[in-house]
């Protein structure tokens, strides 16, 4: 077998000792000899193995022979099962990986559930990240972002996330003990996240924007070299916490591109806005701006369902309505052209003007763990008290959501919903009531618990 100098090669990296697939780092040619790095001790080997058909570039490859049934181990965690028999060497993705994550019950038996209180999950969540190497700070940061994703019924971006960010923590990839650096010039903030936990770092400059807002009327804030957040939303709400109008986007890992493109070059950007309402609670604006998400496009191929069409090219740049096809291509910008064209007015905001990367110079913190993302957000902060008082704004905007309740709608349609509405009345129910899990989100949590010796209770 080739050696480590021999070429062509490729190289994957393998996440935690107990895996069985790795993620390719960049193109392979084929066929070419496999190099494995192993984030945990940072080696790099020959792996023996040779590759003999594409792989796309952040795409597992198995590294060992795995039996149908077998389990799939990434980040130390059983992701899947094989579907079918699996040869050392080939790619690993939905077409022979039936999916943990978002996988429908067996038949016949009923998803379990559980329910967790949102403080012990939090705390739970705190100390698997100060594990992983989080200074204190960003933990918790960290820690409450994810259980607040729960709370409003934005699982997308809680508890699934929390072992591949302490794997990212652990590879390097992310500094987990950095501070922001804000640099002040009058209403303008300019702040290097250098490389810290993106939630931290977008913690910080909320915060520090609501303040500086509060001083002078409006103020806004420039963000660099951070990485991903989580969803936009809390961070909007956060700022309109302290009686401001609040605007938040940001970027990040590609997958979105014009129509006709054959591979992504913008993320599907999102941008929030919250204000506070009079009732407690928020207006709470908050989306990504393709048609539809990559989890969904994801679920569809785990359960073989074509997609609606105008979601999603494939590799070559053409329409498609298979889900498997359009994973290895391009997502498309709600509103046709018109939604690419805000897409790239929101890159404007949140990686040109922030100097910070932009476009696809953002790192795929899947094809390369231990490199830094460098994200980069924009958040508007407006202080509604010195903008015409904080009563009468939220007697205008209760105002406006009471003629929206109004509106006469024909028979059988749904009532009309403000933004906000339904996180706001899930967290009140959670916060009572405790917060559901998935199977897979419990189970995740259990694994962890016992590997790193944390009770998890609940």
């Amino acid at each position: 077998m080739a050696g480590l100098d021999a070429a062509p090669s490729a190289v994957a990296a393998r996440l935690a000792p107990a895996d069985n697939v790795a993620t390719l780092l960049a193109p392979a040619p084929v066929p070419c000899a496999l190099l494995v790095r192993d984030l945990s001790s940072g080696e790099r080997h020959d792996s023996g193995i040779t590759l003999a058909r594409h792989i796309p570039n952040g795409h597992k490859v198995a590294l060992c022979d795995i039996a149908p049934g077998e389990a799939v181990m990434k980040y130390g965690l059983a992701i899947g099962r094989a579907t079918t028999a699996i040869a050392a060497g080939e790619h690993v993705h939905i077409h022979n990986l039936k999916s943990a994550v978002a996988a429908p019950s067996p038949a016949g038996r009923p998803a379990r559930a559980h329910r967790l209180a949102a403080a012990d999950l939090r705390e739970f969540v705190k100390r698997c990240l100060s594990d992983a190497g989080a200074a204190a700070a960003a933990a918790a940061a960290m820690a409450d972002h994810l259980v607040e994703a729960h709370l409003r019924g934005v699982e997308t971006h809680g508890l699934r996330r929390l072992r591949p960010y302490m794997e990212r923590l652990r590879a390097g990839g992310v500094d987990a003990t950095a501070k922001p650096q804000i640099d002040r010039s009058g209403s303008l903030l300019r702040i290097d996240g250098r490389n810290a936990i993106g939630h931290h770092v977008a913690a910080v400059a909320a915060d520090a924007v609501a303040e500086v807002a509060g001083e002078t009327g409006a103020a806004v804030a420039l963000v660099r070299n951070s990485n991903h957040f989580g969803f936009a939303g809390y961070y909007a709400t956060r700022i309109a916490g302290h009686g401001m109008l609040a605007m938040v986007t940001s970027n990040g890992q590609v997958c979105l591109g014009p129509d006709g493109a054959r591979r992504a070059i913008l993320s599907n950007d999102p941008v929030a806005v919250a204000a506070p309402l009079a009732a407690g609670g928020f207006f709470e604006f908050d989306m990504a701006t393709s048609v539809t998400s990559r989890a969904n496009v994801v679920l569809a191929a785990q359960r073989g369902e074509a997609l609606p069409a105008g979601l999603a090219l494939d590799a070559s740049g053409n329409p498609t309505r298979d889900a498997a096809a359009a994973l290895d291509g391009v997502l498309l910008a709600f509103g046709g052209d018109r939604g690419f064209a805000l897409v790239m007015a929101i890159e404007l905001l949140s990686g040109i003007v922030t100097g910070g990367a932009y476009g696809d110079l953002v790192a795929s913190k899947e094809a390369d763990p231990q490199a830094p993302e460098g994200t980069g957000h924009f958040m508007l902060a407006i202080d509604l008290e010195r903008a015409l008082g904080v009563e009468t704004f939220k007697h205008r905007l209760d105002d406006l959501i009471s003629r929206l309740a109004a509106l006469p709608m024909k028979a059988g349609a749904e009532p009309p919903r403000y933004p906000g509405k339904r996180r706001w009345r899930l967290r009140t129910e959670r916060l009572r009531d405790g917060i559901p899990l998935s199977a897979a989100d419990f189970d995740g949590l259990q694994a962890l618990a016992t590997e790193l010796d944390i009770p998890l209770r609940g």
